[in-house]
């Protein structure tokens, strides 16, 4: 079920009490997806988004348009993990087939395959060199079969071998999620009571975190690791020599079982974790206090992202759901100043007309007259009606005139803009889609163009935002996005560069 932005917020509203912290609410619900969603990540693009589901699929999104864009079949099962390697030019996934898989990014091509004696593997990891892989789990059906973390080199797949082998009560349990730590100095992984920190250079154990409770996701700050264990979220603090247990909480509606990721905003004020009841948790960092609650999946829900200056919330669950959460529009002062004649009502300066009451020719809407462009030297543009101008982008063109193409940056949200350039408007009050509108341009040689984004209204996502993709004569597309504000215009400089036979 699909639930409006303003059923969203009166019920989480309803739920919680919450903070001057502007709320999440529903945008959007996508159902590409025909198995639960495992595993959802933002690529070091922060262009694109990689979702991995109980049918061994990878799905590839656009996060300007929110659509997929490619898919793969990955493994023959869940897909368990997705990591990106230092670079960010390759991916690695493992899942439930005993597999550990690496990818061409760009291509997604696969690039190698590594087998582990155990059907479940949780994760996989390059190291920065990318000259080895590191990966572990355990056996969905035999404890017993468990090996402990596992080793090969990227050149070689077919020599696996076993780094780590736990002794005493820790050889019931496997490896049940495996990071690359902040610092990318060391393989952190979790199994049993405990988080294992592992050098991968001199392959050893350099320190264990334990706690009482069994351990199914990490996730690894500058000042400290998280733990999400039975239920609980457990965090160590680094002290600057060592991390120490600071503190444990309850997460909500969980009964001490399942298990989820645990994501931070960028500034790592908040976090997200979900539960075994659908809902997606928001949580602050510094008092692990829950701030806000977000429920419309149908099934259990363990994976989410922060996208797009945080202003988005991406989640994934076991219904096969996308949800897209962001930011509710803010509502109209209550305070408006309502003028009435017998021609017009005027709503904030805006012109309306009053049907039926007055001789058509006396309706003729009064047209607005449009924003100004002020520009310093070198026609670089200062200001739109007061509003400062920023640079945010450059294409460098070889013809004068060419075509670009217009559309959301991101959910559909009522989004309405003009663009400018050189003085001219391109066009004029237009709702930006998913669908891309082509416009067509002509610049002036020797000289800066800007094209400058006006922005009519914020949307239901502050701030207006929109992709400018230029089309090059091959039909190939370059793309920026542009964002402005009601007191910033975006703009992107068009510099005429020819080719040499020209």
């Amino acid at each position: 079920m699909k639930f409006s932005a303003l059923l969203t917020f009166a019920f989480i509203f309803f739920l919680h009490t919450l903070t001057a912290q502007q709320p999440y609410v529903l945008l959007d619900t996508k159902s590409d997806h025909k198995y639960p969603v495992e595993i959802i990540i933002i690529a070091p693009d922060n262009q694109t988004m990689l979702s991995g589901d109980g049918g061994g699929n990878v799905f590839f999104w656009d996060l300007s348009t929110m659509q997929v864009v490619a898919k793969i079949k990955a493994h023959t099962n869940t897909v368990n993990s997705i990591l990106f390697n230092t670079r960010g030019d390759k991916f690695i996934t493992s899942g439930d087939d005993g597999k550990v898989k690496v990818f061409d990014f760009q291509t997604r091509k696969l690039l190698q395959t590594f087998s582990a004696p155990y059907d479940r593997v949780n994760f996989g990891v390059l190291t920065p060199d990318d000259q080895y892989v590191y990966f572990g789990g355990y056996s969905l059906y035999s404890l017993g079969q468990f090996t402990g973390l596992l080793k090969a080199k990227m050149s070689n797949p077919t020599q696996v071998s076993t780094v780590y082998q736990p002794s005493g009560v820790s050889t019931n349990y496997g490896i049940t999620d495996g990071i690359l730590d902040y610092s990318q100095k060391y393989i952190m992984f979790s199994m049993g009571y405990g988080v294992m920190i592992w050098d991968y250079k001199t392959d050893r154990l350099v320190d264990a975190l334990w706690t009482g409770y069994y351990v199914n996701n990490i996730t690894s700050l500058p000042n400290g690791v998280y733990g999400w264990c039975d239920g609980k979220i457990v965090r160590w603090k680094w002290n600057g020599t060592q991390y120490k247990f600071d503190r444990m909480i309850t997460t909500a509606n969980t009964n001490g079982r399942g298990y989820s990721r645990i994501v931070f905003n960028s500034d790592r004020s908040i976090f997200l974790t979900g539960d075994e009841n659908r809902r997606v948790q928001i949580y602050k960092s510094e008092t692990m206090s829950l701030q806000q609650v977000l429920a419309s999946h149908t099934d259990v829900v363990r994976t989410f992202q922060f996208w797009n200056q945080d202003s988005i919330i991406l989640s994934g669950g076991y219904d096969g759901k996308i949800k897209i959460w962001g930011f509710p529009k803010p509502e109209k002062d209550s305070t408006e100043t309502f003028v009435e004649n017998k021609d017009t009502i005027i709503i904030n300066q805006e012109i309306t007309e009053v049907k039926d009451t007055v001789k058509k020719e006396e309706t003729n809407t009064i047209e607005p007259e449009k924003p100004k462009v002020e520009y310093a030297e070198n026609n670089i543009p200062l200001q739109v009606d007061g509003r400062k101008v920023e640079k945010q982008g450059e294409f460098s063109v070889s013809q004068l005139e060419f075509e670009i193409e217009v559309w959301d940056n991101s959910v559909y949200d009522g989004d309405i803009i003009s663009l400018n350039i050189n003085g001219s408007w391109v066009l004029e009050n237009y709702e930006v889609t998913k669908t891309p509108h082509r416009i067509k341009i002509k610049i002036l040689p020797n000289i800066n163009n800007y094209l400058i984004l006006y922005a009519h209204n914020l949307g239901k996502i502050p701030p207006n935002t929109a992709v400018v993709a230029l089309i090059e004569p091959n039909g190939k597309k370059r793309r920026l996005v542009i964002k402005s504000d009601l007191g910033t215009c975006g703009a992107l400089n068009f510099t005429y560069q020819p080719t040499v036979n020209q």
